[in-house]
């Protein structure tokens, strides 16, 4: 939503970039730095009027007040209401709509996948111009929002949802700055055949499909997965997520699994991880290595250089235990090193003896 207090020129430059403000607009939109300074459909350039604090004039109490229902109204319904395959093309579907002061963004689907939006289809209601972007190797789909990338612009579509009752249309400049339009309408599929699975966070996918990956299988508390360091997501790169779940926690440590989500078309895929550990040689013998799903302790991951580490106590103590570390490898977790101090002797030691490598 714009603000109240907004100078002309900046007004100029949000109207410009949600309809046309990438190389890729259609008749003849601007490059990126002419959005700084004008509008194609400007015969003229003002520039804003610099007014004090002081002398504006202060909005009455009832005028804040219908400024704030005002900003609320917003038509939501199915998309049955303007449905139109000249817009989105043959074999193709139209998954959302959203519409602004200025402008109607259709999100589009192919027939064959029509749980997964695939194209962005913005016209500015002057008649202007608009753009049209397609997805081609990642989701668009987010959670309250479908985001569209194109040269280092992020094109987003929020839906109203109870936490967000004001959605907007955004676009997000290369540098950060964001230009925003309040949504006047939005429309969306509800009769489609939409998984609850297919548009949930990587979280929530993992968390829906646990079962069916085989995730925490005879030792989950749901309970627990927001208790201690419990469940949650690491974003690795635009479709790389690594999703750690706390199976249960016990009485000073956790059990974890992890899950690698890819985003990929039609839908994501999930890939249960597992852990190289050496256990007690018995009779003398050397420390057994042996793989499992999950890991108990306080794992710690680290993002850009996308390894987790561990410490395991045998026992509560901490005279005891092991200390790992992983790197992710395509999609495998390899080991990269493994201490450990099997005797619970009641002696402290700065480093545990090294296993491997």
């Amino acid at each position: 939503m714009l603000p109240n207090r907004i100078g002309l020129m900046t007004a100029i430059i949000s109207l410009t970039v949600l309809g046309c403000g990438n190389p890729e607009a259609i008749n003849s939109s601007p490059s990126p730095n002419s959005l700084l300074t004008t509008t194609p459909t400007s015969k003229t350039t003002a520039s804003p009027t610099v007014t004090s604090e002081t002398s504006k004039p202060k909005p009455s109490a009832s005028a804040k007040e219908s400024a704030k229902e005002s900003a609320k109204a917003i038509a939501v319904g199915d998309i049955k209401e303007i449905e139109d395959n000249s817009i989105c093309g043959k074999s193709k579907i139209t998954y959302a709509y959203g519409e602004t002061s200025n402008y109607r963004v259709y999100i589009c689907a192919d027939t064959n996948a029509p749980d997964r939006p695939r194209y962005y289809i913005s016209r500015n209601k002057d008649g202007s111009g608009g753009l049209d972007l397609e997805a081609m190797n990642y989701n668009p789909q987010k959670s309250g929002r479908i985001e569209f990338k194109n040269d280092g612009y992020i094109y987003t579509l929020e839906s109203p949802t109870t936490q967000n009752p004001e959605p907007v249309l955004r676009v997000t400049f290369p540098n950060g700055k964001l230009s925003e339009e309040q949504l006047l309408r939005y429309l969306s599929r509800s009769s489609t055949s939409t998984s609850s699975t297919t548009n949930a966070t990587p979280l929530e996918y993992v968390l829906q499909n646990r079962e069916n990956l085989g995730v925490c299988k005879d030792n989950f508390r749901a309970e627990d997965g927001t208790r201690g360091m419990g469940s949650r997501v690491f974003q690795l790169s635009d479709t790389k997520y690594l999703v750690q779940i706390q199976c249960f926690l016990a009485a000073y440590q956790g059990a974890f699994e992890y899950v690698l989500w890819i985003d990929e078309s039609p839908k994501p895929r999930a890939i249960p991880l597992e852990f190289d550990s050496f256990q007690e040689g018995k009779g003398g013998e050397k420390p057994k290595r042996f793989s499992d799903r999950g890991i108990a302790g306080a794992p710690r991951v680290n993002v850009r250089s996308q390894t987790i580490t561990n410490f395991t106590k045998f026992r509560g103590l901490g005279d005891c235990g092991s200390s790992a570390s992983y790197k992710l490898e395509g999609d495998r977790m390899v080991l990269q090193e493994f201490r450990a101090k099997y005797e619970c002797d009641g002696k402290y030691v700065q480093d545990f003896p090294l296993i491997y490598p």
